[in-house]
């Protein structure tokens, strides 16, 4: 076979990359491509073809990661030799991952994809490749301060900073109203992001008792007083691990505790989207003590990196040095990619898609799981909070769980907690999709509908 293929591509809808990639893997299927044919340079497969050498460069990278084409240094690219089906590997060793919590795929790589290819198509790229504003683009954040809008926060434009993911936003405004040492009051279940920035910067988290609405204002209100603490740190829709959501009123009386401590709230509410009418945020209660956050990872994609931050205007210019400390600035282009999906309407349609998936997620939950698992109360999520049944071990539960080939994770506590409080948080977004999410919650009704299995001595 000569080094000259040069593939059908034909008509399609789709990409003209995938296109590419599907004759490749047809022509090695058939035979027709024997392992170790030299493909043509990305260029001259380009000319052939009347593509862009993007579009070939995106293809290839896309064959090489089929495992049908790999990159030689120096060499060119060849063809591989064809890989055994998973089935023959023993694919039922592959393990389900329930404790990552990551959105489903719901066509989002294309849309990113696109964009990337419009950025580099009408020049913008280049402006975006320099030192720019540490809070981000005026224009960027124009954009995402209307997004906001729709979610129930009006933000100051002045007063918006776009970070390096949410983790990044949270990281400075823990900066900015907590020193070593000090302590940070959170659910007693709190999020693990949290836990890692008080293991970095010696916080002391203490954890507030709650209920199915949320942080119980009495108990942050002893709690405020007892520790001397200055900062809350909430989740209030959809809390991970739990998944609890406040009510209007409940949001009302813990700002009212706030307040009444001088203190701030951090607001965690990277899941408001899932809303069809998000709950009004505590930070839109008290704006002057509240630093409010929210992010695309849940929404889009979390490889982008992006998150937006409101800060009280006092501690503006601090937090523009901190994020200059931190990383100079968050990525102009994956900024530029979540403005133009904001401003084309695309970020709204894969709102409505997030939303939809996660909705059929759930119910396969609920049918395989229901009598396990802790009721929502009507928006469903991307995680489930599975309490320990009676009779039963945390640590039997994962450990039978991981021999099954599903890997679950107990969340992080804070305190003491009781043996009825105890339970899994069920990451229901992260399966590649919804036939592996019926295969791995199978299994655990099986677990939970069977003896203990597991001892330890």
């Amino acid at each position: 076979m000569s080094s000259e293929w040069i593939p059908v591509l034909g008509k399609s809808d789709g990409p003209r990359y995938l296109a590419l990639v599907q004759s490749l893997e047809n022509d090695v299927q058939a035979g027709i491509l024997k392992p170790g044919t030299r493909l043509l340079p990305q260029r001259d497969m380009a000319n052939q073809l009347g593509l862009s050498v993007g579009t070939v460069s995106r293809a290839y990278a896309e064959a090489e990661a089929r495992g049908l084409i790999s990159g030689e240094v120096g060499r060119g690219t060849f063809v591989q030799r064809r890989r055994l089906p998973a089935s023959a590997k023993g694919a039922a060793q592959d393990t389900i991952n329930l404790a990552l919590n990551a959105p489903p795929s719901t066509g989002e790589d294309e849309l990113i994809a696109s964009v990337l290819s419009e950025i580099l198509a009408d020049g913008a790229l280049t402006p975006l490749l320099g030192y720019l504003p540490h809070q981000g683009l005026a224009a960027h954040r124009e954009i995402m301060a209307a997004w906001l809008t729709a979610l129930g926060i009006r933000a100051d434009v002045d007063n918006l900073f776009i970070t390096h993911g949410g983790q990044h936003a949270l990281s400075i405004a823990l900066n900015m109203v907590a020193a070593p040492n000090d302590t940070v009051l959170t659910e007693r279940f709190t999020y693990s992001g949290m836990i890692a920035l008080s293991a970095q910067n010696g916080y002391r988290l203490h954890g507030v008792d709650g209920d199915d609405e949320g942080l119980l204002p009495d108990a942050l209100d002893r709690a405020f007083t007892e520790t001397g603490a200055r900062v809350v740190f909430a989740t209030p829709s959809l809390q991970t691990p739990i998944g609890t959501t406040m009510t209007p009123a409940r949001r009302r009386q813990i700002a009212d505790v706030v307040e009444k401590h001088n203190a701030y709230v951090l607001e965690d509410d990277v899941y408001a989207f899932l809303f069809a009418s998000p709950p009004t945020p505590i930070s839109a209660l008290i704006a002057s003590r509240s630093f409010y956050v929210t992010s695309f990872a849940k929404c889009l994609a979390p490889g982008l990196r992006i998150a937006t931050m409101i800060v009280p205007e006092r501690f503006r210019d601090r937090c523009i040095n901190a994020v200059r400390a931190t990383g100079w600035m968050a990525s102009p282009i994956m900024a530029e990619v979540v403005a133009r999906l904001i401003h084309s309407g695309d970020l709204s349609r894969q709102v409505h898609a997030k939303r939809a998936a996660a909705a059929r997620r759930n119910e396969i939950a609920d049918r395989l799981l229901g009598r396990w698992l802790a009721p929502i109360a009507g928006t469903p999520p991307f995680h489930r909070w599975l309490p320990i049944p009676p009779g039963r071990t945390l640590i039997a539960l994962v450990t039978q769980a991981a021999q099954a080939g599903i890997t679950i994770a107990p969340p992080g506590a804070l305190q003491q907690v009781d043996r009825g409080t105890l339970g899994i948080r069920l990451c229901v977004g992260y399966p590649a999709s919804e036939a592996l999410l019926e295969k791995a919650l199978s299994e655990l009704r099986q677990i939970l509908q069977s003896a203990e299995a597991i001892s330890f001595v």
